[in-house]
């Protein structure tokens, strides 16, 4: 995750799959301008070519391509955690006094930062997919750092 606002009052960090998407959206592009190039030249051939060649990787992009963001907000006392994708919008809001901290979950070479509640709320992945490199510590790393800091001036 990407931190878009650390300030006193608000945290906000933001994952979107650019370059997943954008390599997904050339492919759907330049199979269905290939298919549509076959059937401009009477090849039926073209209309699998554009179903399938630019149908399926359409359908990972509705579905797999997810864009996550949690807002800490001090001032209204609340944390609060969207997913979207093309189809759906998740929205979950919380209260600050019952989130716990920010750990990182990890998975062979991977992570995702997970945040920790103090009630028997079940552990929330910031992120669904596991990512490589630093990023899920980083992330971790900046909402303990603001969880710490509210805490302190509360």
């Amino acid at each position: 995750m990407t931190v878009v606002r650390n300030l006193p009052s608000q945290l906000i960090l933001a994952h979107a799959p650019w370059v997943l998407g954008g390599g997904l959206i050339v492919c759907i592009i330049a199979c269905a301008a290939a298919g549509l190039g076959l059937l401009a030249a009477g090849e039926t051939a073209g209309l699998l070519t554009v179903l399938f060649g630019a149908g399926i990787p359409l359908g990972i992009f509705a579905m797999a391509i997810k864009r996550d963001q949690v807002i800490f907000d001090a001032n209204a006392g609340t944390v609060t955690l969207q997913r979207r994708t093309l189809f759906r919008y998740k929205n979950a809001v919380h209260s600050l006094d019952t989130v716990r901290r920010a750990d990182v979950e990890d998975f062979s070479d991977t992570a995702r930062p997970v945040l920790t509640f103090q009630d028997d709320t079940a552990p929330y992945p910031l992120v669904e997919a596991f990512l490589s490199g630093n990023g899920p510590r980083r992330s971790a790393m900046a909402v303990n750092d603001w969880l710490c800091s509210y805490r302190r001036a509360v």
